[in-house]
């Protein structure tokens, strides 16, 4: 290794330092920011210690923010929720919002730069790029970046190129939106976004769409969804035609499995019906045709308050289709321009950087914040051609594909260590504000840019930002930051002029297989395969963990002549099979990001599916979310995948679990049955009674009300060998159903019960109820006899097998810096002591502590999956105060008790599903 200068060897005992300190390392480096912070809420009380303050930031996906609050105590953030402010946020959260909290912490993390000698300081990664710039413009230099929205970066990466003007920057999303951009410049002759304003459709049409599905815009599209549907009056209806059953198309009115190919012959007869001048006579299957009718009719009868949503698998002339068909509804929908200013397209434009690698024209590679090697065709050769530049340097939080195969890679700051802004879908801009200072050592964004410029000014992060928002005033940059959203930067709507009538060719289905590649739910693009969190949440369709499996039909393996957990091989692939019920023949899915080479012992973990079901090896040399044709080779071995579910079908009398009812529908009294099960203690006068009631119509099963327990309870992940064993820690886990009139999602806490049958057969009384209704766990009373769970009907109590709280997911990674993340206000369960759902009792106490201290009125806390929810399908509230949220809702028409007939006198209870089929229900 070659000799270091003292500000290397600084630099390097620093990182060495953090390094070998474990967790001391870790709460030592919880130390505030250097510049001041400000939180969202002022009070009396100041700094005290153990206290939970909020400040407002922001969270990234795919390159958009989302308005969030940061729960910090003691230095240390503990929680993300949603920013009520933000149009991305809503004041709720998604799955990766609430995930993004353990990557901060995650022991996984790169802490030093390293070089092709190893381990190094910054500036032996800075002299090793100034030498290669000096004398230059920066010609072969290229940065290479995700989606960038944000104005601070963008203007940093304006200057640089306005310095090296032959500097290249190449943005390249791997879940990108090319189609619909190139689809909107067929229609109205230039790049233009769609906004539906999904809140004001009685019908909306979703072809091979997925807008509840995981994504950037999935909470503002879900609330508004769950709102319209809520609304009084004329009802609203949700028709889905996809090839693979979705979120969406879970929660439809109405759903019908379609090969990919005969999307557009759906389409072409929706807009042959109002008014292209062809006959509508179209290829598709009976049912198909039956179903595509009925959506006409309704269309027919919703003009100005229908929408038709195209999914970013359909080729651009679709979407152009689409944009027709919307505007002769006169769809309540706005044109934006793009949020994203890049107009290039992603595919083309990694297409040609990958060319020029290979050609030798890029001598300086600088990949910021992106994983190019894995979401890369294969075809490409990505990392070959990366081989071939003299100087590539990968600033990545993670040691990822790319960064293991440039020369240098170097760490990134978390976005909770860093100053900066982004703009959301909409083009809101909002504020990231740094909560701690640097953990493992990292650069931010805008740090690792002002590399490009040595001899330059380097003012911080935090004045760049501040100069940025013109705020030159105190008091406007204090109002900036407590709101953490800037006002009036949402993008306005254009006049995009008349649609353009694109008619695409009718198409026919392929008769060999195809495969259909949609980012994962929990994954999204891979980005995720490093938290365990995410890897423990269970995919909600599937319910698979810790990997994903083949999709297929029934059909399909009747044909094959193969059954779940089957291994198949295909294209240079194998991946054990799941048959799923409304998946389209002829078609199987492979979710994206699975099947990691590097990432950290997560995402490599041992009992995740290996590189052989990496889906993106699918990808052909223009991209696109389809495979070519395949066939699909049964192996005759198998594979175990852990699911959290094994069986989701509801007949004859198990529908009760899941009522789904037609509109002005009221549930069915259940049948009275004799039980052995008391009248239940009484309650004190004045005391609040809590209670909860959520509504399955709105559930979109996302599960960020899953992760934000997790969050909020220091709830361990227990790896693959453990849940494979059909173990389990969540406290809450949300249900999937089928049934014959499509499907839908059941979130399961604990019940609460009145009568709870957990309680009178413990040895030890370590379940109790409180007076205000709690079903309460004393841990150091629990001796694990497990009567208490063996008793329960519903299943919800979860017994520490193993210490999974100190368990090591990390390999040989120090786990200890994700001791940081707990929240103080909740014990750490230790081996051998049941664990159950409490209301978040915490947040309880400190509700009434906060009460009694003002001497005013108690204030309803807010659970921590009731704060998470998009759709607010969870409901929590004093049952003992009739004009409470759940008092009314419990005289809901829809109203029942999961299992009311036992008797237990649950205190969470539900609202059952309202499906609005239309007519035509007999002819689809």
């Amino acid at each position: 290794m070659p000799s270091l200068s003292e500000p290397d060897f600084v630099a390097r005992r620093e990182v060495l330092r953090l390094i070998a300190a474990g967790a001391a390392a870790s709460l030592a480096g919880c130390s505030k920011p250097d510049q001041p912070i400000v939180p969202a809420v002022e009070d009396k009380d100041g700094d005290r210690a153990g206290r939970i303050r909020r400040y407002a930031t922001t969270t990234m996906l795919a390159g958009y923010g989302r308005g969030a609050t940061a729960l910090v105590v003691d230095g240390r953030p503990i929680k993300l929720e949603g920013s009520a402010m933000h149009p991305a946020s809503l004041g709720a959260t998604d799955l990766f919002t609430e995930t993004a909290i353990l990557d901060l912490y995650d022991p996984q993390r790169l802490r030093a730069p390293a070089g092709p000698a190893g381990i190094a300081g910054w500036p032996m990664l800075e002299r090793a790029l100034i030498s290669r710039l000096a004398g230059s413009n920066g010609e072969g230099t290229v940065l290479l970046t995700g989606r960038v929205t944000s104005p601070s970066l963008l203007a940093r990466i304006a200057e640089a190129r306005a310095r090296m003007p032959g500097l290249r920057h190449i943005r390249s999303e791997a879940i990108d939106d090319d189609a619909e951009r190139e689809g909107a410049r067929l229609a109205f002759g230039r790049p233009l976004t769609m906004r539906s304003r999904l809140a004001e459709a009685d019908v909306l049409v979703l072809l091979d769409a997925d807008p509840l599905g995981p994504g950037p815009d999935q909470v503002a599209f879900a609330r508004a969804w769950a709102d319209r549907r809520r609304a009084s009056g004329k009802p609203q209806r949700t028709y889905v035609l996809e090839p693979s059953p979705t979120q969406s198309g879970i929660c439809a009115d109405r759903r019908i499995a379609l090969h990919p190919a005969l999307v557009v012959n759906a389409l072409l007869a929706v807009a042959a019906s109002l008014g292209t001048g062809t006959s509508g006579a179209v290829d598709l299957p009976p049912d198909a045709a039956a179903f595509v009718a009925s959506v006409i009719r309704d269309l027919r009868g919703a003009q100005g308050r229908a929408v038709v949503m195209v999914g970013r698998g359909q080729p651009p002339e679709v979407h152009a289709l689409a944009a027709w068909v919307n505007q002769r509804l006169h769809a309540p929908i706005d044109w934006i321009d793009p949020v994203d200013p890049d107009l290039s397209s992603h595919v083309e434009s990694l297409a040609s950087l990958a060319h020029d690698m290979a050609d030798g024209r890029v001598s300086t590679l600088m990949v910021l914040d992106a994983n190019p090697v894995l979401h890369a065709p294969p075809s490409w050769h990505f990392a070959e051609a990366l081989g071939r530049v003299p100087l590539s340097i990968s600033f990545s939080a993670f040691p990822d594909e790319t960064a293991m195969a440039t020369r240098w890679r170097a760490p990134l700051a978390h976005s909770l260590e860093s100053w900066g802004d982004a703009c959301g879908p909409d083009g809101t801009a909002s504020l990231i504000q740094p909560m701690v200072k640097p953990l493992f050592g990292g650069r931010s964004a805008l740090a690792a840019l002002a590399m490009l410029d040595p001899a330059g000014p380097r003012p911080n992060d935090h004045d760049r930002v501040r100069r940025q928002w013109n705020a030159t005033d105190d008091g406007h940059w204090r109002d900036l930051l407590v709101a953490g959203v800037v006002d009036g930067t949402a993008a306005t709507p254009v006049s995009p002029g008349d649609a353009r009538l694109v008619m695409p060719a009718p198409s026919r289905a392929s008769a060999a297989m195809i495969v259909t590649l949609p980012p994962s739910p929990t994954l999204w693009d891979g980005r995720g395969a490093t938290n365990a969190w995410a890897q423990e949440c269970p995919d909600p369709v599937t319910r698979q963990v810790w990997g994903a499996a083949l999709r297929i039909s029934p059909g399909d393996a009747r044909r094959l002549g193969v059954g779940d957990e089957d291994i198949v091989v295909f294209a240079g692939l194998s991946a054990p099979v799941k048959i799923v019920e409304g998946q389209a023949e002829g078609v199987a899915t492979l979710p994206l990001g699975h099947a990691r080479t590097a990432g950290g012992p997560i995402a490599t973990a041992p009992g995740t599916l290996g590189p052989g079901t990496d889906a993106y090896r699918l990808r052909g040399s223009r991209g696109g979310w389809l495979s070519g044709e395949v066939t699909l080779v049964p192996t005759g071995a198998k594979a175990h995948t852990p699911r959290n579910q094994k069986d989701f079908a509801l007949d004859g009398e198990a529908a009760s679990l899941y009522p789904v009812l037609a509109p002005g529908e009221a549930m069915p009294k259940p049948p009275s049955r004799a039980t052995l099960l008391g009248a239940g203690p009484e309650r004190p006068p004045d005391t609040p009674q809590w209670a909860m009631v959520i509504d399955t119509s709105a559930c979109i099963g996302c599960n960020a009300c899953v992760v934000a327990c997790q969050a909020e309870n220091n709830i361990p992940a227990i790896g693959p060998e453990q849940i494979g064993k059909g173990r389990d820690m969540h406290w809450l886990r949300v249900d999937r159903y089928e049934h014959e009139h499509g499907g839908g999602y059941q979130p399961v806490p604990c019940m609460q019960c009145e009568t709870a049958p957990c309680e009178p057969v413990c040895p030890v009384e370590a379940p109790v109820h409180s007076a205000e209704g709690l079903n309460l766990q004393v841990y150091n009373r629990c001796i694990g006899t497990r009567t208490c769970q063996a008793n329960c009907p519903y299943k919800v109590r979860r017994f520490n097998f193993l210490d999974y709280a100190g368990a090591d997911l990390w390999g040989d990674l120090d786990p200890a810096p994700v001791t940081a993340q707990r929240n103080p206000e909740v014990t750490v369960r230790a081996r051998g002591v049941m664990e159950k759902c409490t209301y978040c009792v915490q947040r309880i106490e400190t509700a009434k502590h906060g009460a009694d201290a003002t001497g005013e009125a108690l204030v309803t806390p807010v659970t921590a999956c009731q704060a998470a929810c998009p759709t607010q399908a969870i409901h929590f509230g004093n049952l003992a105060d009739p004009a409470s949220d759940v008092a009314q809702l419990r005289r809901d028409p829809r109203h029942y008790a999961l299992l009311e007939e036992l008797g237990t006198r649950p205190r969470t209870t539900y609202l059952a599903k309202v499906r609005d089929a239309g007519e035509g229900e007999g002819e689809a």
